[in-house]
């Protein structure tokens, strides 16, 4: 069995490391040469993991044909924003395998149609005409690169399109440290997995400030309500918001010291540089910001009301001082807790 993974960052580095548990093949697709050669040379990926071993049944390639020969299935592990790029380099590579499924782990929209990432691989198919040959699928969840390369335990989502056998990969992607659940709501655990990125961000700027643990569990709170307001005007399921997707990967990413948008939105408080400054000196992307422009569209277009969202824009892209918007949101209109 041989598995393609479609980028070398520290997401699809930790991944590959753990389906080498079951798989005889893991093969990495890259375009940095020296992130390849220390794959395959050193067993390391020093960029993103540090010294962490990497198996000797995973290897890296800048040849993408090499990459997809023979694959069974194909993980798509880039950003966000180039995955229709990198999508149309696949349909037209003739190592592309008919029947191979295409699962995303990319967390987000696509700023530019505001389609989920899903659906920007289902165009890409459909204009080769071969989108009856591809199950498409997402991977998403509470899942820090760093932890599931040293094996701690961790739990994530699999939900794909009609057609696609998802119980029998469920069984091939989960692994000793790694459990996978079945959800058929692929638009709800898409929607869950992008916008939790919105309100990390917003916590890690009340971090900054100096907030405490009451700032940062309304923020989460009131996230979720916008998180279910916004998913259910684009066609996902309440409980969806409410499971691993949903708030399991929200609490992690707010809380956690590996979380690159919590720890954007702190470094954006202490003033020294704008957000575009600091978004241009850091290797790993942050989707939360892709993700706020997105859904502040999103909600303008479905007229849904998502007050962290707005101020956590204006801060990224209209220069509004963090406390500013934090007293913004405190000074609300009154309202029941649950009219919104």
């Amino acid at each position: 069995m041989k598995a393609a993974l479609l980028g070398t960052g520290s997401w699809a580095t930790s991944f590959g490391r753990h389906l080498c548990h079951k798989w005889e093949r893991v093969v990495l697709w890259g375009i940095d040469p020296g992130q390849v050669e220390s794959i395959n040379k050193t067993g390391t990926n020093p960029d993103y993991l540090g010294d962490i071993a990497l198996p000797p049944n995973m290897r890296a390639s800048l040849d993408l044909d090499d990459v997809l020969r023979d694959a069974e299935i194909v993980f798509v592990i880039v950003p966000s924003q180039v995955v229709r790029e990198v999508m149309g380099q696949v349909v037209a590579s003739p190592s592309f395998a008919k029947g191979a499924p295409v699962v995303n782990m990319a967390k987000g929209f696509e700023v530019s149609t505001l389609k989920r990432i899903s659906e920007v691989i289902g165009d890409e198919l459909t204009k080769a005409n071969i989108q009856d040959e591809h199950p498409i699928g997402v991977l998403l969840g509470p899942s820090h690169a760093e932890e599931v390369a040293m094996e701690q335990p961790t739990a994530v989502v699999l939900s794909g399109c009609p057609g696609g056998d998802w119980a029998h990969w469920q069984k091939w992607i989960t692994g000793p440290f790694f459990r996978v659940y079945t959800n058929d709501d692929m638009a709800g655990v898409e929607i869950a997995s992008g916008f939790k990125n919105i309100i990390a961000l917003a916590v890690g700027m009340a971090d900054g400030l100096g907030t405490g643990d009451n700032t940062r569990g309304t923020l989460m709170t009131r996230g979720m309500f916008e998180l279910a307001r916004l998913g259910k005007a684009l066609g996902g399921r309440q409980e969806t918001f409410f499971g691993l997707a949903g708030i399991g990967d929200m609490i992690t990413t707010c809380i956690s010291q590996h979380s690159r948008n919590r720890n954007f939105g702190e470094a954006v408080t202490n003033g020294t540089k704008t957000p575009q400054e600091i978004l241009a000196g850091t290797i790993q992307v942050v989707e939360g910001v892709h993700m706020t422009q997105a859904a502040l569209k999103l909600s303008e277009k479905l007229d849904v009301e998502l007050p962290i969202t707005k101020q956590v824009h204006d801060v990224l892209f209209s220069g509004k001082p963090p406390r500013q918007a934090m007293r913004e949101l405190m000074e609300r209109s009154l309202r029941d807790e649950f009219d919104g």
